[in-house]
């Protein structure tokens, strides 16, 4: 896998999209855009990611199958859980839908774009880590976690090493649904138009990776989609 750094820019998702070799480039292999700083990082939907140096900012860019799509950021979120856990021994919560806490904090952060061309799927799946600093309230560093600092380099590095080598191997969504929800978070606010000021149980991901939520008594499924 391709590896461009930089040592600022707006956001990694948009740093070489607009380039007019950017799918020539992909069409021939995946490649990873990262930064040490973000001046406008990219969150879910309209929200943006506080990027100060010190934490790993990275999108990998992706061709595959279109009906990958909806697959790929939870397998991504899945193996950045399961590097933490097997370099670190660090048991991260998964919060639905592509979101990683310690401690009801949020440490790493998964969102995705999306571009389809017939049965061909351009994808960037971009990647927040809070590993020196923590720049919100409500988030922890790696650095905090451990109680040590850590190398940008090293753990990039390794990270980009084990991703490239896992995005290769062929999973099922039965798979990363089983492995996902060992460490689903059942407690937390469901940002959803229609719920949200409900009381809700959360139960488990399902196999289709929607959720299954227990509202008014009545099990309902809510989907990565119909988030606000």
């Amino acid at each position: 896998m391709y590896k461009i750094i930089f040592d600022s820019v707006n956001s990694t998702f948009d740093q070489i999209i607009n380039n007019d070799q950017y799918y020539n480039v992909l069409n021939r292999k995946n490649f990873i855009v990262q930064s040490f700083v973000q001046k406008k990082g990219t969150g879910r939907g309209t929200k943006k990611w506080s990027s100060p140096k010190g934490n790993i900012y990275i999108t990998i860019n992706q061709k595959c199958h279109s009906k990958e799509i909806l697959k790929n950021s939870f397998l991504v979120c899945h193996l950045i859980h399961k590097f933490f856990l097997i370099k670190y021994s660090l048991k991260l919560q998964y919060k639905w839908p592509n979101d990683l806490y310690f401690d009801n904090k949020k440490v790493i952060g998964v969102v995705s774009k999306s571009k389809i061309i017939s049965d061909k799927a351009y994808i960037q799946a971009g990647i927040g880590i809070n590993v020196n600093n923590s720049p919100l309230k409500l988030s922890v560093s790696l650095s905090q976690i451990l109680s040590k600092k850590f190398s940008i380099y090293n753990i990039s590095n390794d990270l980009i090493d084990y991703l490239d080598y896992k995005l290769k191997l062929d999973y099922s969504n039965k798979d990363i649904v089983k492995y996902l929800n060992i460490y689903l978070m059942k407690k937390f606010k469901l940002k959803h138009p229609k719920i949200q000021y409900k009381e809700i149980k959360i139960l488990k991901l399902e196999n289709n990776l929607s959720l299954l939520i227990d509202i008014e008594d009545k099990r309902k499924n809510i989907f990565f989609g119909e988030l606000i």
